[in-house]
């Protein structure tokens, strides 16, 4: 591995990263150092298309108290200014129902194609694949 790939590889997993931020933070500002100008960001049941949709459709993040995003596994593959990959995440929720606080956490593998815009790595398509949730009341 050259290092270019390696750098290559590197920012590709802390742009996961910054995914992962951008949600638990509630950063939508920073969209455009996350996604492509045309990305997609898909999962069951829904689909948002370029900046405006995305940050749509990620303040509905809100309803959650505090939400936190681990992402794991990343493997990619590079084909010059373009990548494909899949990251592995596990997303915890804390929130309310009914005065009882609960948690609902998910098990997620993303399925990405990235594209490098001026220098720089950005998400062009993301999909969630739900492999598993799971909704408890929190024992705090």
């Amino acid at each position: 591995m050259d290092a270019r790939e390696l750098d290559d590889r590197v920012a590709l997993r802390e742009l996961t990263y910054r995914y992962a931020r951008l949600i638990d933070d509630r950063a939508y500002d920073d969209i455009p150092n996350v996604f492509t100008e045309d990305a997609v960001l898909s999962g069951p049941g829904y689909a948002m298309t370029g900046y405006a949709e995305l940050r749509g459709g990620l303040e509905q993040i809100e309803m959650y108290s505090a939400t936190l995003h681990c992402v794991h596994n990343h493997l990619v593959e590079l084909d010059g200014d373009q990548a494909t990959g899949e990251a592995y995440c596990v997303a915890n929720h804390l929130y309310e129902a009914e005065g009882v606080a609960r948690k609902l956490d998910m098990g997620i593998r993303y399925t990405d194609a990235y594209r490098r815009e001026a220098g720089a790595w950005r998400i062009a398509s993301r999909e969630l694949n739900l492999i598993w949730d799971q909704d408890l009341p929190r024992k705090d």
